[in-house]
């Protein structure tokens, strides 16, 4: 139990920019663990966001794939790819530590919704959990690949607009 609150205490250390993903340990079980927990993360999110189980479940697949595939390539190309299993886990282990923080603010969001009030500050809370998660990421690709954070930040926004793409053109040839 020690061992895992040392785990995520790392990833929030990461969230707050504290630590990088050189932090964690380079370990392949969990890199497979972070990566199961996003695909669980991602579900849900895509659930309440109400896609169908099916579509959810591969949509989260999908995400996870293209997370692995162009983080890795980013690596490898550049030179540094013994930093892609802790990048990976650094990835994966913030976004879903921030995606548990997301889902009170959908279902917050929804409840207001549904009772037709003001939804702006939920707006604003997940707008900012956004931002927040994409700093995070550029902050991990700053350490990863020994660029400024700007560099980062750009790609982490080129490789977010990818993914976004690459999923509404699959649910779109889908539907």
């Amino acid at each position: 139990m020690h061992t895992l609150f040392v785990l995520w205490s790392a990833f929030f250390n990461i969230c707050r920019l504290r630590l990088g993903p050189q932090d964690l340990p380079s370990s392949n079980v969990f890199l497979g663990l972070t990566l199961f927990l996003y695909v669980v993360i991602n579900v849900v999110l895509s659930l309440m966001q109400q896609l169908a189980v099916k579509d959810a479940v591969l949509s989260s697949l999908v995400d996870t794939g293209l997370l692995v595939v162009l983080t890795s390539s980013l690596l490898y190309f550049t030179k540094y790819s013994a930093r892609i299993i802790q990048t990976l886990t650094a990835l994966a282990g913030t976004n879903s530590l921030l995606g548990i923080l997301i889902i009170p603010v959908l279902f917050w969001l929804e409840q207001i919704g549904l009772n037709e009030g003001d939804t702006s500050l939920p707006v604003l809370l997940l707008l900012g959990l956004i931002v927040w998660n994409l700093a995070v990421s550029a902050h991990i690709l700053r350490h990863a690949l020994a660029v400024p954070f700007f560099i980062g930040f750009f790609l982490t926004v080129v490789m977010y607009f990818l993914t976004v793409s690459i999923l509404s053109q699959l649910f779109q040839f889908l539907s």
